[in-house]
């Protein structure tokens, strides 16, 4: 089997909501990215946290798509091999699949889409974060040493609802508002401590922070809730002021005592914010 797509991955801090966009794209369905990170939730995980945002499928249908997800942890031979058929048949069928692991980061594994399958080559045809500087193809024997296994399948359904879409996006962050918390008070714990952070991976963390806020509060500067929208800017505006303390790639000084304080302090206007969702 020798099957190439031209579906591509939309670059974003959180490569879950890149590939979507991609895929979203290549059904002639697409939507922002803000929209797709408000409506599934993925705009409020951890920056770290490559976990499928709840009810997934659920609330992709708001956007006028259908979803399928698959997700194993270490799967048995069997499973890999059905989690790879299923991902074949979708390519025979012209529809690209978002796939953990399919993508890489600076820090690990990560979301990417599955674009081609190449059998002479026994490799994977991939486009996502990083795989234009790595390789855009993923040899069977690295698949098969993954230990978690995951696709997002996804084609057209009926037509986006944009006021069930509000309602979705409304209930996802709230729904997240208890994880968004309990993350910005473990960062608060980290900066009071002496735990010393990695300046590249501590800034890309701040940085996709303030930019996944900032999509939130265009996303609610649009709708008719002027609570979340009035909540989502300003966690967005403050957080702001926190990337601009760490710049990325070469993160400034987050292990400086000072720069510890101010940044705890900011963090602390951004939960008092989010305490009120």
């Amino acid at each position: 089997m020798q099957v190439f797509l031209d579906a591509e991955y939309e670059y974003h801090w959180t490569p879950l909501i890149g590939c979507l966009a991609g895929q979203l794209r290549w059904l002639q369905a697409p939507q922002p990215s803000a929209t797709i990170g408000a409506v599934t939730g993925a705009l409020y995980l951890p920056p770290s946290d490559t976990s499928l945002p709840a009810e997934l499928p659920r609330r992709l249908l708001a956007l006028g798509v259908r979803a399928s997800v698959l997700d194993l942890r270490d799967p048995s031979r069997v499973q890999r091999w059905w989690l790879r058929h299923q991902a074949r048949r979708e390519l025979q069928r012209g529809r690209a699949v978002t796939a953990f692991g399919f993508g890489e980061s600076a820090f690990g594994r990560e979301y990417g889409l599955i674009v081609g399958c190449d059998d002479e080559r026994r490799a994977w045809r991939r486009n996502g974060p990083m795989t234009e500087q790595v390789s855009p193809w993923l040899s069977e024997e690295a698949v098969r040493q993954l230990d978690r296994l995951t696709l997002i399948l996804l084609r057209r359904g009926r037509t986006s609802d944009p006021a069930q879409a509000a309602t979705i996006a409304a209930e996802a962050l709230r729904q997240a508002q208890a994880d968004v918390v309990r993350d910005f008070e473990q960062r608060i714990a980290v900066l009071d401590s002496a735990i010393e952070l990695e300046p590249q991976r501590h800034a890309h963390e701040v940085q996709a922070l303030a930019a996944n806020w900032g999509e939130s509060a265009q996303f609610w500067q649009r709708q008719d809730d002027r609570a979340l929208a009035a909540v989502a800017q300003q966690v967005a505006l403050t957080l702001s002021r926190y990337a601009t303390l760490f710049p990325y790639p070469m993160g400034g000084q987050p292990n400086h005592p000072a720069m510890r304080d101010v940044a705890a302090r900011i963090l602390g206007e951004a939960l008092d914010a989010l305490r009120s969702v």
